[in-house]
């Protein structure tokens, strides 16, 4: 059953309406025609944008003008999103961009780099509210939050901001069945996405802390950042143990938390893995596969990333990671002879 057919079938049974079983039936494009016309759409936007806006930049060079031009930039945006062609769709996420990037030069210009950075965060939580795209949606946020997370400098804040992106992920993923009813729930959906990214990448700058402590980027010693990392990352790890294993009978639900315990404990050093194993866990609940296997891509590079770090000894890291196997395989076997045996 392609999108098409399912949209038709959902308005039949009266669960959408006819507005959004036509959203759904245009939405049905095949992935590489998407592509095409999304790098179409957005060379034709940079040439209109170079070509009208750039003579007027250089003949009024003024701050006032470019606060005009973005505002109008930003509006064209809108009326270009609200239209059903996806050309149109995807035009209107480089013009909105532009638009949100002119400003942001302009409060740059006004002030300095902090309040650019602040006000870019400013503008992407206003344009949320607005018609724009899903897309601009998600790389307004990204670029929001990597603005937000560049003005960091103590590793602890840097820490704190990894373990709530990633407690915000885990239970946005755990309650996407009650809030994809809401009217904003494309906008949470976006949310969710950055965020579990930037979970994900802040869970592997977290196993190298002490690199980027010894590189002098941030502004002191990174052990108790990385010790909360850990810490974090087992308690994230044990919770969504418990969370899933809630309906299962209280042996198995027992030897699974054994098993988290267990592995929170050995891989305590490897925090980057205990949280992408909960995201993984996370995501495999809210049925999305494209996260699952981000998810799981993460775990390989935190494993290797542990590995071939160099603040532990080769020997102590084979030994924890053959304990982790370990502990993962005892657990599968008494899994197993439960199964068995309540069958």
């Amino acid at each position: 059953m392609n999108q098409t057919e399912l949209a038709l079938q959902l308005q039949q049974a009266g669960i959408i309406n006819q507005t959004t079983a036509g959203q759904l039936q245009r939405s049905a494009s095949p992935w590489w025609l998407q592509i095409l016309l999304a790098i179409a759409a957005w060379i034709a936007s940079l040439l209109i944008i170079s070509s009208f806006i750039g003579p007027v930049l250089a003949l009024a060079d003024h701050n006032a003008v470019r606060a005009v031009i973005a505002l109008l930039l930003i509006s064209a945006a809108i009326w270009l999103a609200v239209k059903p062609l996806e050309f149109l769709q995807q035009m209107s996420v480089a013009v909105a961009l532009a638009g949100q990037g002119m400003l942001v030069y302009v409060s740059y210009d006004l002030f300095n780099d902090d309040v650019a950075r602040y006000s870019c965060a400013v503008i992407a939580v206003l344009l949320l509210f607005s018609p724009l795209t899903p897309l601009h949606q998600r790389l307004s946020i990204s670029i929001a939050l990597a603005c937000l997370l560049s003005l960091i400098t103590s590793p602890v804040v840097l820490s704190v901001s990894g373990a709530s992106l990633t407690a915000t992920a885990v239970l946005l993923w755990y309650n996407r069945q009650h809030w994809a009813r809401w009217r904003y729930a494309q906008t949470v959906k976006s949310m969710l996405e950055v965020a579990t990214l930037a979970a994900l990448l802040l869970a592997i700058s977290g196993q190298s802390l002490f690199w980027f402590d010894n590189l002098l980027w941030l502004e002191n010693t990174a052990a108790y950042a990385s010790a909360f990392y850990s810490i974090s990352g087992a308690i994230m790890f044990i919770s969504s143990v418990f969370w899933l294993s809630r309906q299962a009978t209280v042996p198995s639900r027992l030897a699974l938390l054994s098993m988290a315990l267990l592995l929170s404990i050995v891989l305590y050093s490897a925090s980057g893995l205990l949280i992408s194993a909960a995201l993984m866990l996370a995501c495999f609940y809210g049925c999305s596969r494209l996260w699952y296997g981000l998810c799981l891509l993460s775990m390989l590079f935190t494993t290797s990333q542990f590995y071939y770090s160099l603040n532990l000894t080769l020997l102590y890291k084979a030994g924890i990671l053959a304990l982790s196997g370990l502990v993962l395989l005892a657990a599968w076997l008494l899994l197993q002879r439960y199964q068995r045996r309540f069958a």
